[in-house]
């Protein structure tokens, strides 16, 4: 059973307890083990603001990504704007490591946003108050701008609300906090969104373009200086 939690009434809420506890009766094997290892997204201790984006497989990387930060004994909030937090997916991470899933689940505080106003709402309101209540000092902001392709929605609005979630996010990243933003392909790319896009990727400490060829998943840091890339492949992302 997936949780969701209400953003209008309790954006950030404590897991479930029962969550993604039952046993699937396939326990990952060694390959599959080794292979998350070349999944892993590597955090550096003077990130601040992280941009992964190019290929859907970010929203699992981005999974990979905080139950690996919660094996580490910190605890992640995860911000949901594509409603693609898969609890089992966690749990399987947490067995892989000999982890109890409910002991990892406990330490990643998730609310869904629905609409482009509750998104900038949790980020612009509320994400500062929970990192301080979960005494947690990483957040993933996954389908950061997944709730603002409503074409609906006029312009100025749209860049009104992403200015004042920019300014919360740099807040954060001033204050010492580590943000990873995940962000798949755009279905409809407007003039608008590509500008919200450009400025995040500009402000991006490290930018990590993520593509598949032939089953192979790679990732490309592409504003450092060795240009480093990893690979992994698709079926143990799957």
């Amino acid at each position: 059973m997936r949780a969701v939690v209400e953003t209008t009434t309790l954006p950030f809420s404590e897991r479930r307890k029962g969550d993604a506890t039952r046993q699937t009766g396939n326990e990952p094997s060694q390959d599959w083990f080794l292979a998350l290892r070349h999944a892993r997204v590597p955090f550096h201790p003077d990130d601040r603001l992280l941009f992964l984006y190019g290929h859907p497989l970010v929203f699992r990387l981005g999974l990979f990504a905080a139950t690996e930060r919660v094996l580490a004994g910190e605890p992640v909030l995860y911000l949901d704007g594509a409603n693609t937090f898969d609890p089992f997916v966690v749990g399987r991470l947490a067995r892989a490591h000999r982890r109890q899933p409910r002991q990892v689940l406990t330490m990643i505080h998730v609310a869904r946003a629905f609409t482009c106003h509750q998104m900038e709402r949790l980020v612009s309101d509320c994400l500062s108050a929970a990192l301080d209540r979960y005494q947690a000092r990483i957040a993933i902001l996954s389908g950061l701008f997944d709730t603002f392709y409503d074409q609906a929605i006029p312009e100025p609005e749209t860049l009104r609300l992403f200015g004042r979630m920019m300014e919360a996010i740099r807040r954060l990243t001033q204050q010492g906090y580590t943000v990873l933003c995940l962000c798949p392909p755009a279905p409809i790319l407007t003039r608008t969104s590509q500008r919200c896009l450009d400025q995040l990727r500009g402000q991006a400490d490290r930018v990590i373009r993520v593509r598949e060829e032939q089953g192979v998943v790679r990732l490309q840091e592409e504003n450092s200086a060795d240009g480093q890339s990893w690979e992994v492949v698709r079926t143990a992302l799957e």
